[in-house]
């Protein structure tokens, strides 16, 4: 019964299938009964106001009517009524539209016309895809696409990057430089202000312009600086500074001048860079008449200006400290004096003056006279040890049989400079305990701390001592280096073991050092025991300590005799193992031929 229900539901599910399968070919077919026999035989494109278009562009809204005509189905198919044709737009080149509109239905084969309106392209593609259904012809449809040829492509423009062209440079600008009227020409010994103006010509501004004024033999700049800061100068304006001007005793010509240079920054249409000015200033000066000197008349000597002791503050200076110099000079004539001497202090690299100006003026050195001067200066940290120049430079004037001679010389000392050694050694770190035979170490820790190299650094013990190394090359120590000496010695006496550990180097200046470092170990005798075991053990008097030799044999006969124990225990517990076993065995024998004795009565 199981098995006929079973094969009746089977071969239902069969007929099933068979049906769907055939339900499912006849919808499909149905579903493509497609005429596709709908051509389009011609078309117009019009704008919205009718008029004929030949070109649509990206964005352009356009009517598109066009006449189309079916090769099978008749008009009468579709009763000769519009409503029989379902038409309906699908993605095209276009985008919005109206409902498509049907009109001029004609008898026989199927001839209309369908006009699209307010469609708008979108820029690509040229197509215009519609579906065409037919009322009373099941599943009946077309699928057309009529290309429109008017339709151009939207292509998006290329642009290519164009750098701006570099401008041209401009030169810099140029400037003139001018004074003020000057009310009488300069006397000898007078003392004039003059106003310099500076006017930029040129079509850029003269940013942070310095202006350096340079004057001639018979002119000097009392009191102020050779150098001025001026404020920018636009194009076409002017800035203006005044300076002291006055005149030697004795004026050498009647056009005297003071050199004028300026520099400063300007922008050239490309970048900021620097540009130069140079003028001439003239100053007209009164000249004194003086007699022609007889030719048999001898000039005196030239009055020499020289540094007869200078003094820095002690025998040498430190790298890195400040110090006072000073130096007296003397004029060695003893008849002409000398005038309006200026004199000039330049250190090398490693001196500077340490808040000081480095030009000292004095109206009047009398003949055989002596001036001092004071220069604070400081030595810069990274000298090396060695002798610093000092550059001193006059310049003056004196007066022989009424005649002005202006007379320059240049001296030079020496201010030598050292490197503070800071070289650290710490002290040896010496054992608690030395045993006379027994080898030891001892350390000494060491740091450069110098600005300069510590070169050749040596150590060496000498002394009651013994060591596999005597004597250690640690070599060159750059500034902040550290590190440990250690030396492995051995004291062969018990006593006391008097050694010298010696240090020796070249600090920064390379003078040789020694450092030494005396050492005294106490040393004791080797403490070795005695094996033997022949002499009786001490007995333990009342009240005295603990005896351990008699201690450890009681501990060692009670481990023996716990050992013993144990070893026993554990025969005993084997041995009645065994029985326990040899017994169970006679009980199953007996049980065995009891069982065989019972049955033999049975039968």
């Amino acid at each position: 019964m199981n098995n006929l229900l079973r094969k009746s539901f089977i071969l239902t599910m069969v007929i099933a299938m068979v049906l769907t399968m055939f339900a499912a070919f006849s919808i499909t077919e149905d579903a493509s009964a497609s005429s596709s026999e709908l051509v389009v035989t011609g078309y117009t494109v019009t704008s919205a106001n009718g008029t004929a278009i030949s070109r649509i562009t990206k964005g352009s809204k356009v009517n598109v009517t066009m006449h189309l005509k079916h090769t099978q189905t008749t008009a009468s198919d579709i009763g000769y009524n519009p409503d029989g044709l379902q038409i309906s737009r699908r993605v095209d080149s276009f985008s919005g539209g109206d409902n498509p509109e049907v009109s001029k239905i004609s008898g026989g084969l199927l001839e209309f016309d369908l006009k699209v309106s307010n469609l708008t392209y979108k820029g690509t593609g040229n197509s215009l895809k519609l579906m065409v259904g037919y009322n009373g012809l099941a599943g009946a449809q077309d699928n057309i696409e009529i290309p429109i040829t008017e339709c151009k492509e939207y292509e998006e423009p290329t642009y290519e990057p164009v750098e701006p062209p570099t401008p041209d440079p401009i030169p810099a600008p140029k400037a003139i430089i001018s004074r003020n009227e000057l009310a009488d020409s300069i006397k000898p010994n007078q003392e004039i202000t003059v106003t310099v103006f500076v006017k930029n010509t040129g079509s850029t501004t003269m940013q942070s312009p310095v202006i350096q004024f340079t004057p001639s033999d018979s002119l000097m700049l009392p009191g102020s600086s050779s150098m001025t800061q001026l404020n920018n100068i636009a194009p076409g304006k002017t800035e203006s500074v005044n300076i002291k001007v006055r005149a030697m005793d004795t004026i050498s010509g009647a056009n005297q001048y003071i050199d004028a240079a300026l520099s400063f920054d300007f922008h050239n249409r490309v970048n900021l860079t620097s540009g130069t000015a140079e003028g001439k200033i003239i100053i007209p000066a009164k000249v004194k008449k003086t007699e022609e000197p007889d030719a048999n008349t001898v000039d005196s000597p030239v009055p020499n200006i020289i540094i007869t002791r200078f003094d820095y503050g002690g025998a040498s200076v430190a790298a890195g400290s400040g110090f006072n110099l000073s130096f007296k000079f003397k004029n060695t004539n003893s008849k002409i004096s000398v005038e309006n001497l200026v004199a000039t202090v330049e250190g090398s690299e490693g001196l500077t003056l340490n808040g000081s100006s480095n030009t000292f003026y004095f109206e009047k050195v009398g003949a055989g006279s002596q001036k001092t001067i004071r220069v604070p200066m400081k030595a810069s940290r990274t000298i090396t040890g060695s002798a610093q120049p000092v550059s001193v430079s006059f310049k003056y004037e004196y007066v022989d049989k009424g005649k002005r001679t202006p007379v320059t010389s240049e001296q030079k000392i020496t201010v030598p400079v050292y490197q503070p050694d800071r070289f650290e050694i710490s002290k040896p770190t010496l054992p608690v305990v030395v045993y006379a035979g027994e080898e030891t170490s001892l350390s000494m820790n060491y740091v450069n701390k110098s600005k300069g190299e510590i070169s050749n650094v040596e150590a060496e013990i000498e002394g009651n001592i013994e060591s596999v190394t005597p004597f250690q090359n640690i070599g060159n120590l750059e500034p902040g280096k550290s590190g440990t000496i250690v030396f492995a010695v051995t004291a062969l006496e018990p006593g006391e073991a008097e050694f010298t550990i010696k240090v020796t180097y070249e600090d920064g200046n390379g003078d040789s050092k020694t450092r030494e470092f005396p050492v005294v170990l106490n040393v004791e005798a080797m403490d070795y025991p005695d094996p033997g075991m022949d002499e009786p053990m001490p007995e333990t008097e009342e009240g005295g300590g603990v005896s351990w030799p008699l201690i450890i044999g009681i501990i060692i006969a009670v481990a023996a005799a716990s050992f013993i124990i144990i070893k026993k225990k554990r025969k005993a517990s084997a041995a009645k193992k065994e029985a326990e076993m040899w017994d169970s065995w006679d009980d199953d024998m007996d049980a065995t031929n009891e069982t065989s004795s019972a049955a033999e009565e049975k039968k």
